[in-house]
């Protein structure tokens, strides 16, 4: 079957050797793709692209279709959801040991709750997919790697493309994933993060960051981070590359609840929390955190299991589309 494509300067069409492939996850971002990706598709498809469609029916739907897809020789895959759809895109893409099934391209169609990781190259609107088409250009970029303990209580190994975190960010996250998102990606997270501050507690844990051990004590949160944002704009790791071959890991100390409200939780959508004395920072390839009691983890906004965890990195291990010349720059 040919398809084909939008030329960068013309807007005329012509053929490339590829099918478009697409999963789409009709309840991402409280069903955003039914109400956006209809008018996409047809846009596309009056400018001579033809695309094989599927649609996610349960959690972890989205890792079989893309392995599928694959093994089937798919070479451009365009993903209609948010960050935890793309996450499970990347794990049904790579293999045991993190090489990709096959030379496959993905653009991000962005219709979740934080559309974080696409953010970083400024892509945070779905329709901005035509123009990805038409004149972006594709980015080999890093993948984190985790090991855990899965909520089944068995150990568990996958793939992160944004961040994952331990303590108060995971509680937040499963409060966001088990409430309305009604309010958009940013109320969501402000508001889960305002309520799971009056509540959560800090835990002991250790961590160590290549080996050498960085930190022992009581902890409120412990991010390990690919990217930059988090949890609907919050500037987590602002100094974060994809293509470093390095996790920003960090480290929220105990500190009181008014202290949290009054002057960390807003820093953290400038950036500007990474000078706070509660917080600790590290770079390095691979992390170990061992904790005496299990602490809740989330990864790319979806709860996953609990610690303890080790996580390293996967380089340039995921093909995404990208503007043109904001590769290097993320």
């Amino acid at each position: 079957m040919e398809t084909r494509a939008i030329e960068p300067t013309t807007g005329n069409t012509s053929y490339i050797a590829e099918p478009l492939y697409a999963i789409v996850n009709p309840v991402a971002g409280s069903g955003r793709p039914a109400r956006t990706w209809p008018a996409i598709r047809r846009r596309l498809e009056r400018l001579g692209l033809r695309i094989h469609e599927a649609h996610t029916a349960e959690p972890g739907a989205a890792m079989h279709l893309a392995r599928s897809f694959a093994e089937a020789g798919a070479r451009e895959l365009l993903v209609v959801g948010g960050d935890g759809t793309l996450n499970e895109v990347v794990n049904g893409l790579l293999d045991d040991a993190g090489r990709p099934l096959g030379p496959v391209t993905v653009t991000a169609v962005p219709c979740g709750t934080g559309r974080d990781f696409p953010r970083l190259f400024g892509i945070t609107r779905p329709e901005q997919a035509i123009d990805l088409l038409r004149t972006g250009e594709p980015c080999r970029v890093d993948v984190g790697r985790l090991t855990f303990v899965g909520l089944d209580g068995k150990r568990q190994r996958r793939y992160f493309v944004n961040m994952a975190d331990v303590g108060l960010g995971a509680e937040t996250a499963a409060w966001v994933s088990n409430s309305t998102k009604q309010l958009g990606g940013f109320l969501a997270y402000l508001v889960g993060a305002l309520r799971t501050i009056l509540r959560h507690r800090a835990a002991e844990l250790a961590l160590e960051v290549d080996g050498q051990p960085v930190f022992t004590g009581r902890a409120l949160m412990v991010a390990i981070a690919n990217g930059r944002f988090h949890a609907g704009g919050m500037r987590i790791a602002p100094m974060a590359s994809v293509v470093d071959g390095k996790l920003e890991v960090f480290v929220l100390r105990e500190v009181s609840r008014p202290v949290l409200l009054g002057s960390l939780l807003p820093s953290v959508y400038r950036g500007t929390h990474v000078h706070h004395p509660a917080v600790q920072h590290w770079r390095g390839a691979t992390v170990r955190l061992t904790a005496p009691r299990p602490i809740r983890i989330e990864m790319d906004g979806e709860p996953v299991g609990t610690t303890d965890l080790e996580a390293g990195v996967v380089p340039r291990a995921l093909t995404i589309r990208v503007p043109a010349g904001t590769c290097l720059a993320a």
